[in-house]
């Protein structure tokens, strides 16, 4: 199936307060849809359009069928997950799948239609340089996060099929952009040179997949409102040395001395590359980013210098 559907629809978001989802709510609410944002303890920002904001515990099955039937979307992004310490290895991650069972079921028996669900680029195997592509490479992740991701994918579809749901399986792969969190790489090398402080880094050789948050946003919702199926990467298709993000970032603030590649050591067994096939994604879909790496980094930049000057 192909082709992107532009017809309002009601769109349930879980997860709406977080990195993807807030940039995700606002592409919808922009694009005319109705939205029923959830969230549980992230602030909400305000989003201008038709933003319906529901606090709710997505552990809940109860709750979250008693959301599902008052509101009766048609079309679900499913964002939210455990986010808690020890996000990567904690073993409620496999919770989650329980929860994410527990959500479709709801969103299928109030009427649902159409799902796309936020997997991870973390389901696969990362110990071969090469192209990671949807149904060629492993499904081999080395973390819990990427087991419980993983796992809930295999069945995915066939749930989807059996729920009498449309559905597609998004694997973003590495973001930066305005609200990340401060301890990730991009925003704390700019918060770091921004305050005039070092930006202490590995050696900065690993190659990664990086999008703007915008875009991955946008290719999440041309997702949910198209007729496609199956899992989708969500990347750039060309992965650039973390080194290369890093000196952009400095560049473009004129902080090129404050940066210290090798002031930090590599995690051990680190793949020295990450990169998506992003085949399906160009070829089905239609997509293409909306930002480089120039234009990214400076729109992140910006949205830290409004933040930093908030708090000043």
């Amino acid at each position: 199936m192909t082709g992107t559907k532009t017809d309002k629809t009601k769109v349930l978001v879980t997860g709406a307060a977080g990195f993807i989802g807030r940039a995700c709510v606002q592409q919808l609410a922009r694009s005319g849809h109705s939205v029923i944002a959830t969230y549980r303890n992230d602030p909400h920002p305000e989003v201008a359009g038709d933003v319906h904001w529901v606090r709710v515990d997505m552990t809940d099955a109860e709750a979250v069928s008693s959301i599902m039937q008052k509101h009766r979307p048609s079309h679900l992004l499913a964002l939210a997950w455990y986010m808690g310490p020890g996000n990567q290895q904690a073993l409620e991650n496999f919770r989650w799948v329980q929860h994410s069972i527990d959500l479709l079921f709801a969103f299928s028996e109030a009427g649902g239609q159409r799902v796309t669900f936020c997997g991870s680029c973390m389901e696969y195997d990362w110990s071969k340089p090469e192209k990671l592509c949807e149904g060629v490479t492993p499904l081999t992740p080395a973390t819990e996060y990427g087991a419980a991701k993983a796992g809930l994918s295999v069945a995915y579809d066939r749930m989807c099929a059996a729920l009498g749901l449309s559905g597609a399986w998004a694997r973003p792969f590495f973001l930066y952009g305005p609200g990340e969190n401060p301890r990730r790489l991009a925003a704390d090398v700019i918060v770091s040179l921004l305050e005039g402080r070092e930006a202490l880094c590995t050696h900065g050789r690993q190659k990664r997949d990086f999008l703007h948050v915008d875009d991955v946003a946008s290719a999440m919702v041309a997702l949910l409102t198209s007729d496609l199926e199956g899992p989708f990467n969500v990347g750039s298709g060309t992965a650039i040395p973390l080194a290369e993000l890093i000196t952009e970032i400095a560049r473009q603030i004129g902080a090129e001395d404050l940066v210290r590649l090798g002031a930090r050591e590599a995690r051990e067994g680190d793949p020295p590359l990450v990169e998506a096939d992003t085949t399906r994604l160009h070829e089905m879909l239609g997509w293409s980013p909306k930002y480089s790496l120039e234009t990214g980094v400076a729109d992140t930049i910006a949205w830290w210098r409004r933040e930093i000057a908030k708090e000043n």
